[in-house]
């Protein structure tokens, strides 16, 4: 199965991008093949509209397009700036939009139904019950829009002052998360 990895912090070597990869690492221990999107490495442009429908730009979200289309899982990681997903993420979500049912039937069935998701965020706080409406909210759209079944969903709390590096627990449960896909 194809396990698709999309990071919308920016920084590759950040807190969010370890726990995706760690999972990842999980799914390739368990035989399935991985790729990892770092989206603050790639061109994405919003949507756009030209008075009629909605314009979806030529730019790097094109790249990813085979891949989603062939997914058999999907582990999508964000930080939480102002107390939501990335701007990044939010523009990975908005891009999907090109799926949707709205666009046209023959959109909506290149993307597959069934698709396993697990959702990851990273805050700098470090209060544990913090941002469980995000994740909530994250798992509401997959679920929802794009009939994707929610695994399980990680979340790291105070990565300001104790990276997900250092957390040895943390770390194994989404290697676990990964290998249980």
């Amino acid at each position: 199965m194809k396990v698709l990895g999309v990071v919308g912090g920016p920084r590759k070597t950040g807190n969010t991008a370890r726990l995706v990869e760690e999972v990842l690492a999980g799914a390739r221990d368990s035989g399935h093949e991985t790729h990892v999107f770092y989206l603050s490495e790639m061109e994405l442009g919003p949507l756009g509209h030209d008075g009629e429908r909605y314009v979806y730009p030529e730019d790097g979200f094109s790249s990813m397009m085979p891949h989603l289309e062939t997914m058999g899982a999907i582990v999508i990681g964000t930080p939480i700036y102002y107390d939501h997903v990335s701007s990044l993420t939010k523009l990975f979500m908005d891009r999907l939009y090109y799926y949707s049912k709205s666009h046209g039937d023959e959109y909506r069935r290149r993307f597959p139904d069934g698709v396993r998701c697990v959702n990851v965020v990273t805050c700098g706080w470090d209060n544990p019950n913090a941002y469980e409406e995000v994740l909530e909210w994250m798992n509401g759209r997959m679920r929802n829009y794009w009939r994707m079944r929610i695994l399980d969903g990680l979340k790291a709390c105070g990565t300001g002052n104790h990276p997900v590096a250092k957390d040895a627990e943390l770390l194994r449960r989404a290697r676990e998360i990964g290998g249980s896909l």
